[in-house]
């Protein structure tokens, strides 16, 4: 099984440096998603899965559109939770949000420790990919950054140690392979497809 992991395309963060709510792509992000379905069409996915998150489904509004494939909605695969740091103090928000290298722990703000948030990401994974799609099928997940790094520090190294470490670019793909002894990192953050024709950035 292949399992195609993409972060949703550009999106402008708010003034406090978060993303707003609700959060739609930026002009940058929506020509992403064109670039991007262009490249789930070569792939030809078996299914295709959202985090249901705004920017994560206006990511797969075009390939939806062009292959007819209706998503299959995974809240697990959402974006950790903040709890109430966007009402805290400005001050304390961008100092929070200034930490290197960035911590995926927000419980002191009644948001997602990062042992929940790892919990909740990896079985995910299990219950609604690995054990739904067998070995012939290939599967796309249009979702975020902090899941895809949960990912791919579960499979490098068992675990996840709560620091985000990995620079996942938007709207960019990474190849999981799943083989008889796990699964392997086959490419990670491929952002080839959004300059091919013009129609995206990689930034």
């Amino acid at each position: 099984m292949d399992l195609y992991l993409v972060r949703h395309g550009d999106t402008a963060l708010g003034p406090d440096g978060l993303y707003p709510d609700p959060a739609h792509l930026s002009e940058t992000g929506h020509a992403q998603a064109r670039a991007l379905a262009l490249r789930l069409d070569r792939i030809a996915p078996h299914a295709l899965i959202t985090s249901g998150v705004l920017r994560a489904d206006e990511t797969a509004a075009p390939f939806v559109s062009s292959s007819g494939i209706r998503p299959v909605i995974v809240p697990g695969f959402d974006e950790i939770g903040i709890g109430d740091l966007r009402s805290r103090d400005p001050a304390i928000v961008k100092a929070r949000l200034a930490e290197l290298p960035p911590r995926s722990d927000f419980s002191e703000y009644g948001g997602e420790s990062s042992s929940k948030f790892a919990h909740r990401v990896i079985e995910a994974l299990h219950d609604e990919v690995l054990d739904r799609f067998d070995h012939g099928q290939r599967v796309a997940a249009i979702i975020h950054g902090g899941p895809i790094n949960v990912i791919l520090d579960w499979i490098d190294n068992g675990g996840f140690a709560g620091v985000l470490t990995r620079h996942i670019l938007p709207a960019s793909v990474t190849l999981l392979r799943r083989r008889s002894d796990g699964l392997h990192v086959i490419y990670e953050s491929d952002t080839s497809h959004l300059n091919a024709d013009g129609d995206g950035a990689a930034g």
